[in-house]
């Protein structure tokens, strides 16, 4: 029996964005932070378009904040994830660096205008994710399903159906086939 091996794809199909490009949207998502900033009495923060992440952003508590993003996604795709970032901004300030994706969060992140609550990803990125995936989970609650590409460790509830209040237990579906032992 043949074990199929895992495909090593390059994470960004794409050339990166010129320095012009990235020079010119980081100028504007800083020009938005800073007024966010002025409008909410935030401390300040270094907005910086990242070429090595992935997908999404991340904040990093200053002072100063410094405010990470993929500069392979969309101009609104960098956006909402500044507009996410500013938000945890804010809730650092208010409540300190334990408040997270609470209620609290998430009510001034859509006071600012965030849309979404997942991270924007890539289609690049959900392609190599779709081809290293190895491992399904189904949840019985809502059927929903969750590709990883290693197995959970433990029983897990399905997340979405939990925060509704109906607690439902994820269940393995596909897994990789054994290789076969070899007699002798």
């Amino acid at each position: 029996m043949k074990i199929e091996a895992l495909v090593q794809l390059d994470l960004f199909s794409d050339p990166p964005p010129t320095r012009a490009e990235l020079a010119a949207d980081g100028a504007s998502l800083q020009a938005l932070y800073d007024a966010f900033a002025e409008a909410y009495r935030l401390p300040a923060a270094r907005v910086e378009l990242s070429s090595r992440r992935a997908t999404g952003g991340v904040i990093q508590y200053g002072p100063p904040h410094v405010i990470r993003i993929s500069a392979h996604m969309t101009p609104a795709d960098r956006r909402e994830t500044l507009l996410h970032e500013t938000a945890h901004a804010i809730c650092h300030d208010r409540w300190g660096v334990d408040e997270g994706h609470s209620s609290r969060f998430w009510e001034i992140a859509r006071e600012l205008g965030v849309t979404r609550k997942a991270a924007p990803e890539t289609d690049r990125l959900a392609t190599i994710r779709a081809r290293n995936a190895r491992y399904t989970y189904r949840c019985i609650g809502c059927l929903g399903e969750w590709t990883r590409r290693s197995p959970f460790g433990r029983a897990r509830l399905c997340a979405s159906c939990e925060a509704k209040g109906r607690p439902s237990r994820l269940v393995l579906v596909r897994r990789p086939k054994r290789a076969a032992r070899r007699k002798g």
